[in-house]
């Protein structure tokens, strides 16, 4: 995730999937960086600050039926409303309970669905894999989390 910051990556990056940019009416990769370390400040100050209920930054990946065991998360500033504008960071998360989060990745997600691109389809196979390996290890709730984390 730490290329996030990384100006040359992004330009590369934005280069890349300038086509996609269109959804969200940018046109100019260079207010694509600058609106990216934006974001990607505010984010961080909320995942550091230690007095922030994250449940208000994370939201169910899917609308589909929740799992049995953990809630895949997606993190993305339209939902705070620190922002008037959408945001394309993404950061990924397993949620283990209430403001209680399992960070397993972050991109730039700039089309509707994650499988449409090889990027964000690698964060949705992280996310997939640490979900499992937490169940197989008989985790299911924060205290087998923190036992699993203590071992």
């Amino acid at each position: 995730m730490e290329q996030l910051y990384d100006r040359e990556w992004l330009w590369n990056f934005f280069n890349e999937h300038k086509q996609d940019l269109g959804y969200y009416h940018v046109s100019d990769i260079s207010e694509a960086i600058e609106r990216t370390i934006d974001d990607l400040d505010l984010i961080n100050d909320l995942l550091l600050d230690g007095t922030k209920n994250l449940d208000t930054y994370f939201r169910d990946l899917s609308s589909l039926a929740k799992d049995s065991y953990f809630q895949r998360s997606k993190g993305k500033l339209s939902h705070l409303s620190l922002l008037h504008n959408r945001s394309w960071v993404r950061f990924y998360a397993i949620q283990i309970e209430s403001g209680i989060y399992v960070l397993t990745g972050g991109t730039i997600k700039l089309t509707q669905e994650m499988k449409e691109r090889e990027h964000t389809l690698r964060e949705l196979n992280k996310l997939n894999r640490c979900r499992d390996y937490l169940i197989e290890q008989g985790v299911c709730d924060f205290c087998g989390f923190y036992e699993f984390l203590n071992e």
